[in-house]
């Protein structure tokens, strides 16, 4: 795993070393919880006293807050304003307090990213946005949430990938994976998530790996090939009509004529086809005025791979009660 080098020096100059600054940054980046065998597993070394000063030290500074988890013994949460900000991280929410399910996913989340010591892991909106850019995939297909704003003046904010879930590429390969963490008893979230990324999924290379304390691999690939592999027959009679309605467009070479009703409905047939392979698939269009059910295929369905991962552990909710603090403003 790459942590940016910026972000380390950042939390360095705080009195930390390279090593403990690394974890930080990791736990910064990847749900704000961590628990004490975490950071030994990422020194590499035994339990003991170099261990307890750092989470002393984290803990005085008022970095770090302890909760206790029973006879599991504690969480950690890193929380305080002024080391998030340090990594130009002030409003990310991992510093925020947060119920037992969701810390269950953020500790399952930090074990998985610990797993892969050599992956490169984009954590954030920001590095996410930038990827899917960078590889000319269109906003319509990012899944995203709208926000309504607090004030009557105020604008609707649109924000992208909120589930958090972490995405990594690994050193040889083009491919970027998206980590679904599932601390949930059924498979509905992750059905839900894959409904959600489909369209993005379908628009680069990827590959999608399911991540629980205990994996049925039959299950979870049933799940996945039932969500992106099934086949829609109407989707050549959609992609038909949206070929004749953008050849037209095009042919008026504007649409500044189009009526408000007219702009909704083509942005609507636009949606489901603005990827790369679905414009490559018009161009042929375009050209031969046919399309095959194999070209049909490729470009709608192209190979998404599925992987599983099982952390083989157990996280246990302590005296079966929630952990949960009151929200402080560190």
């Amino acid at each position: 795993m790459i942590a940016p080098d910026a972000r380390c020096q950042a939390l360095e100059m705080l009195g930390y070393t390279p090593r403990q600054a690394q974890f930080l940054v990791l736990v910064a980046l990847h749900g704000g919880y961590f628990l004490r065998r975490q950071y030994v597993a990422f020194t590499g070394t035994p339990h003991g006293q170099a261990a307890v000063r750092f989470l002393a030290h984290a803990v005085r500074r008022e970095h770090v807050r302890v909760l206790s988890n029973g006879r599991q013994g504690h969480v950690f949460h890193l929380y305080a304003r002024p080391l998030y900000a340090a990594m130009g991280e002030e409003d990310n929410r991992n510093r925020r307090p947060a119920e037992w399910d969701a810390v269950v996913r953020k500790l399952m989340t930090l074990d998985f990213v610990l797993a892969h010591p050599t992956a490169r892991f984009l954590a954030t909106e920001a590095e996410k946005v930038a990827l899917v850019r960078e590889r000319s995939i269109p906003s319509v297909v990012w899944p995203h949430r709208s926000y309504a704003p607090r004030r009557p003046t105020g604008r609707t904010t649109t924000r992208y990938f909120v589930d958090k879930m972490p995405w990594y590429q690994e050193r040889e390969g083009d491919r970027v994976w998206i980590a679904y963490v599932d601390a949930e008893r059924t498979l509905q979230g992750f059905e839900t998530f894959l409904d959600q990324y489909r369209a993005l999924l379908s628009s680069m290379m990827s590959g999608v790996t399911y991540v629980a304390p205990t994996v049925w691999h039959g299950v979870i690939q049933n799940a996945f090939t039932k969500a992106l592999k099934s086949r829609d027959r109407a989707i050549m009679s959609r992609f038909s009509e949206y070929c004749q309605f953008r050849n037209m467009l095009e042919a008026a070479r504007s649409n500044a004529s189009l009526t408000p009703d007219q702009r909704l409905k083509y942005r609507e047939r636009c949606a489901e086809f603005v990827t790369p392979a679905f414009d490559a698939l018009y161009k042929k269009f375009t050209q031969t005025s046919s399309i095959s059910s194999t070209d049909m295929d490729a470009a709608a369905f192209p190979p998404c791979l599925l992987r599983v991962h099982a952390l083989d552990r157990r996280y246990h909710p302590g005296c079966a009660t929630k952990i949960h603090v009151a929200a402080e403003e560190g």
